[in-house]
């Protein structure tokens, strides 16, 4: 998903919607995400194996329930966030290679994404 929140980063300010950091920071984060409605109506009407999102997060800025993580995770379907350049892909016609650092017990992992243009 690209919202063109890539372009931002790093300025956290631009990016987060504030410098702030720890559990006071979280009521002024401020980007797009996919509503928990958009998630539902992926896993139910298309066949997705993954999601991206050039955002934080796959949920928005001041989420606390973070429903699109679990609506798509309790579905195995990955989420990769803080995608970078998906303004170079075009809208069709390419695959993507991600590959993530395997952390023992972690529940996330750094992933290097590589998209092969057909």
């Amino acid at each position: 998903m690209e919202t063109g929140f890539f372009k931002f980063y790093p300025d956290k300010q631009k990016y987060l919607g504030t410098t702030k950091r720890g559990p006071e920071a979280v009521k002024l984060l401020h980007f797009p995400g996919i509503s928990p409605e958009a998630s539902k109506w992926l896993v139910e009407h298309r066949n997705i194996n993954a999601i991206g999102i050039d955002t934080p997060s796959i949920d928005y800025g001041q989420s606390t329930l973070f429903q699109s993580h679990v609506i798509l995770l309790s579905q195995n379907i990955p989420v990769f966030e803080n995608v970078a350049a998906l303004d170079k892909l075009p809208p069709t016609g390419f695959e993507i290679i991600a590959l993530p650092m395997k952390i023992k017990g972690g529940s996330g992992a750094p992933l290097r994404i590589v998209a092969l243009i057909k």
